[in-house]
């Protein structure tokens, strides 16, 4: 049987589509996921195990670690995918928000990789992908804390690939707007599909595509590749 793939954050949007993407393939998925949906069980039934995890503390993610070590003794990839979307709350709450994303979008995959590299090792081209964001490179001055955490996550994308290195491949995915949220409201979803040159919402599908290439790719790592739909292009 093929080594199973790691997904964190497994049960909603992107990595729920890549989750049912690899089982629909045939690929075993361990996956973690925060809040019990419906998804979960969805999931299971296909075949996924589903741990879950909180990764808003470090009890929470050397506690989820140390699961993980006991579940997974192969891997043949892992996707640093678990993510949380929160606005800068303002004043005293700013560094409690700002070490909520490191925690969450930095110190969860750190943590992870180094405690499964061995399991990693067992497989054959073993690889990680770090997913970041369109805003690591460029900003956000509502979302100050969540760019920050991103933009870290692809300075530990290129540390990893070098600790790792020659064995384990590390790359990160930088995607912009993928799918909509419902509560997007109309104007929101005419200004985000305006801001890229293709001036198209995609679909998690080319995020999948992506991930994909990252993880069968036998000679690419340290690599952070775009996936934005040629919005520099419309930057001043």
């Amino acid at each position: 049987m093929t080594d199973p793939i790691l997904i964190t954050g497994g049960a909603t949007r992107l990595g729920f589509a890549l989750a049912m993407h690899y089982l629909n393939n045939d690929q075993p998925v361990v996956l973690t996921y925060r809040t019990e949906r419906p998804e979960v069980s969805q999931l299971t039934a296909a075949g996924a195990v589903c741990i879950r995890a909180d990764f808003s503390t470090d009890d929470g993610i050397y506690q989820a670690s140390e699961l993980l070590q006991e579940r997974c003794q192969r891997l043949q990839s892992i996707v640093h995918n678990a993510s949380s979307w929160f606005a800068d709350p303002g004043g005293h709450h700013d560094l409690e928000n700002l070490a909520l994303m490191m925690r969450i979008h930095v110190g969860a995959p750190m943590v992870f990789s180094d405690a499964l590299h061995q399991a990693l090792l067992q497989a054959h081209n073993p690889s990680i992908v770090n997913v970041s964001d369109h805003v690591a490179n460029r900003g956000s001055d509502k979302h100050m804390a969540y760019a920050a955490s991103k933009s870290a996550l692809l300075n530990l994308t290129k540390s990893q690939a070098k600790k790792y290195a020659p064995d384990i491949r590390v790359n990160a995915l930088c995607p912009a707007l993928l799918e909509f949220r419902d509560e997007d409201d109309a104007l929101y979803r005419e200004q985000a599909i305006a801001k890229s040159a293709l001036k198209r919402v995609p679909g998690f599908k080319v995020a999948i595509e992506a991930i994909c290439y990252l993880q069968s790719n036998h000679y690419t790592t340290g690599t952070v590749l775009p996936l934005d739909g040629g919005r520099p292009l419309g930057m001043p």
